[in-house]
């Protein structure tokens, strides 16, 4: 089953808003039980629905999780990127990235793990609307690094796609580890990313002495060059 039905462009009217409810109906029972623990049935009879009237507006239950993730990753790009807007530190916002990916897991294991699961590890996920979603998430930090490596602030060693893997990666296996071991509801995620952030910031900054030698050597190249010209 394609992905087929985009976050943010819900379709208008009657059939919108029973979408939207089934929508909402899924999350809730998800996070109570998770989603290899839910039935369609369940989902049709806490909005009032027949089974078979559920099939004419979701056409299975991987295809709901689809949309429910889409969804789910639809608002958290909204939310982050308009508080990253409000903050001018490249470090900050790396911080507040981290954290944010860090309390949306430990917040949602459920249906961040139908996530894994049952959208970003099949096969069609590379050709699908879910990884473009996805990729409008994670692309608010592809941004924030592309302006600090253009204002040398960061190392050129590293790529875009390493960076975030690490980042991310780090984040991710965090919450985990923290969920696996029933740290969770004592976690403090801000505390983490700050540990987190300062770190990364430190392996991937453009140290003053480098930023110098480099901005001397462009000078002596110049002159150099001047030199050669004249001679």
């Amino acid at each position: 089953m394609g992905n087929t039905v985009k976050a943010g462009k819900a379709r208008a009217g009657r059939w919108g808003d029973r979408e939207a409810s089934i929508l909402d109906a899924a999350w809730t029972l998800i996070r109570e039980r998770g989603f290899d623990h839910i039935t369609m049935s369940e989902i049709a009879a806490s909005i009032g629905l027949s089974e078979g009237s559920l099939y004419n507006y979701v056409p299975s239950k991987r295809d709901l999780a689809i949309r429910v993730s889409e969804r789910w990753f639809a608002s958290q790009t909204a939310a982050l990127s308009e508080t990253l807007n409000t903050l001018s530190s490249t470090q900050e916002k790396i911080t507040l990235i981290i954290d944010r990916h860090i309390a949306m897991i430990l917040d949602q294991p459920a249906l961040f793990l139908m996530w894994i699961r049952e959208v970003r590890a099949t096969d069609a996920y590379l050709n699908s609307s879910s990884r473009d979603i996805f990729r409008n998430y994670t692309g608010l930090l592809r941004s924030t690094l592309k302006a600090a490596r253009k204002q040398q602030e960061i190392r050129d060693e590293m790529s875009d796609d390493m960076m975030r893997d690490m980042i991310y990666g780090g984040a991710e296996h965090i919450a985990w580890t923290s969920i696996v071991q029933k740290r969770d509801k004592t976690f403090n995620s801000g505390s983490a990313a700050k540990t987190l952030s300062a770190t990364y910031w430190r392996a991937l900054k453009v140290d003053s002495e480098s930023t110098e030698k480099n901005t001397l050597d462009a000078r002596l190249t110049r002159i150099e060059a001047k030199l050669d010209q004249l001679s």
